[in-house]
């Protein structure tokens, strides 16, 4: 399903140098299987954007993340999601590797909608 509405959060994300694989395998291993088994009405609201391998000077490099839909920012946190999906200790290990690979911490916007111009 592809959200035709502007998105209501942004996620920017820095992973650590050389993570960017892993980072992304990551996402696709552990975070969505999660988000199928636990909250399968989420699924398609979400976007993954990698960040440019020729970033110009002065731009911040990040993965973006947008999220769609009427929802609250707590249904996007990955700790409660792995709890659901995975159980208390296995959701421990996978946020600890989440933490392992990310550069600081994540910046959120949230948004109101498209300004027509």
């Amino acid at each position: 399903m592809a959200p035709t509405d502007s998105p209501r959060f942004v996620v920017a994300t820095r992973v650590k140098a050389g993570r960017d694989s892993d980072f992304e395998q990551f996402l696709r291993e552990v975070v969505v299987p999660a988000e199928a088994k636990a909250r399968p009405h989420q699924l398609g609201m979400w976007h993954l954007l990698r960040p440019a391998e020729d970033q110009p000077d002065g731009a911040s490099r990040a993965w973006l993340m947008t999220f769609h839909g009427l929802s609250d920012l707590d249904d996007w946190n990955l700790e409660p999601l792995f709890e659901e999906a995975y159980g208390a200790e296995l959701s421990r290990k996978h946020l600890a590797r989440f933490e392992d690979m990310v550069d600081g911490e994540q910046t959120v916007y949230a948004l109101a909608g498209e300004v027509e111009l």
